[in-house]
This record gives C-alpha cells, structure tokens and sequence, in this order.
C-alpha cells in the first residue's frame, strides 16, 4: 500500500537556478529508499519537499490519509538548556496518551537511541549524540515514513551501526539522502538518483 501515492510533475527551483523538474516518485509501506546524487543536485531539496518542509514550485505531492512523516534535517537543533528527556516528551506532546503509555513510549525511544542518562542537557551532547537525540525525536512520534538527510553525519562507527539496525529492522517507511554508499547499501532496499 503506497504511502506517498504520487509525487507527479515535482519541479523546484533554488534563486533562477532550477534544480530539477517533472518528478514522479511513490514510495510504499515498508519501504526504505535511497536518495543519491551529486552536491548541489537537489537531494536535501527534494527530500525537505517529501517531508512538507517546502512547497515545490509546480507539481504536487499526494500522501495516504493521515500518513504521519518525520523528518531529520541534516543539523539538529534543539532548545537551549533542555534536556534529552524534554526534547522527547516535547515531541509527544500533542499525543492522546495516559501518562503510563507517555511515560513508556519516552523511555523505549531514549532506551533505543542508547540514552542512560535522560538529564543530559542537549548543549553537552557531542554532534553524533545529538543526531541521536534528533532520530530520537521523530521516532517518539511513531512515524510511518521518516525523512533522513545525512543521517550518519557526525556519527561514530557504534552510531552508525544503531543506525543501520534501526532502519533494517524498522516498521516505518524511510527515504536516505547519503553519500555514504556501504550505509545505503546495509539500509535501503531501493535507490533513486537525482542527476
């Protein structure tokens, strides 16, 4: 069953530089594809438009009826002087959850990410922490596909390993944008590339 339905006619442009035109894409349960191309081709561009980041120029982007997106930009930024178990609990708060079920859902996605100590203050986190802590975030959400732009930036190789088994073993769609071309060959079962 299609997630993205279509994504027909997508055309973007950067300033009076076009980036790229007529698009179609579809992506489907389960699926987990690969974004690649050369820098400055649009793949960032592309992927901030599938998440509904952006708005394209022309075209149009369908999603099944309440598909919930998550979307992990290539820079994490969070709250100064907040912490990991914050940015989480932030995350879910829209949620209709009981506090047992909130309380469970924060400690599974910080448990997951590799989290011990939830008081950590997110200005202390190294840069591989913090792309943890942002996968983190959108996870707690329960996305049914997840956005990832560079994941592994930044991430050491114990990162990158928690990062491939999540994404092999996830329920959730997700679309990679990488260069890393062993990370996409151990995560996605398709590829699309943007030239």
């Amino acid at each position: 069953m299609a997630l993205l339905e279509s994504c027909t006619g997508l055309t973007k442009s950067f300033g009076s530089r076009l980036l790229f035109e007529n698009i179609a894409l579809g992506i489907s349960d389960g699926e987990r594809l690969g974004l690649i191309g050369r820098n400055g081709a649009g793949k960032s561009t592309l992927l901030r438009l599938l998440a509904g980041q952006i708005e394209p120029d022309a075209g149009s982007i369908s999603m099944r009826r309440n598909t919930r997106t998550g979307y992990v930009p290539q820079d994490a930024e969070f709250p100064e002087g907040g912490t990991v178990l914050e940015i989480v609990t932030a995350a879910i708060a829209g949620e209709h959850l009981d506090d047992l079920d909130r309380a469970a859902r924060i400690n599974q996605t910080l448990g997951r990410a590799g989290f011990t100590d939830s008081s950590l203050r997110t200005e202390a986190l190294s840069g591989g922490w913090k792309r943890r802590l942002a996968i983190a975030r959108e996870i707690a959400q329960s996305p049914d596909v997840l956005f990832l732009d560079e994941p592994t930036n930044h991430l050491d190789f114990e990162g990158i390993q928690w990062l491939e088994k999540l994404l092999s073993t996830a329920a959730f769609a997700s679309v990679v944008v990488s260069h890393d071309r062993y990370f996409l060959d151990t995560v996605v079962n398709d590829v699309a590339e943007l030239d």
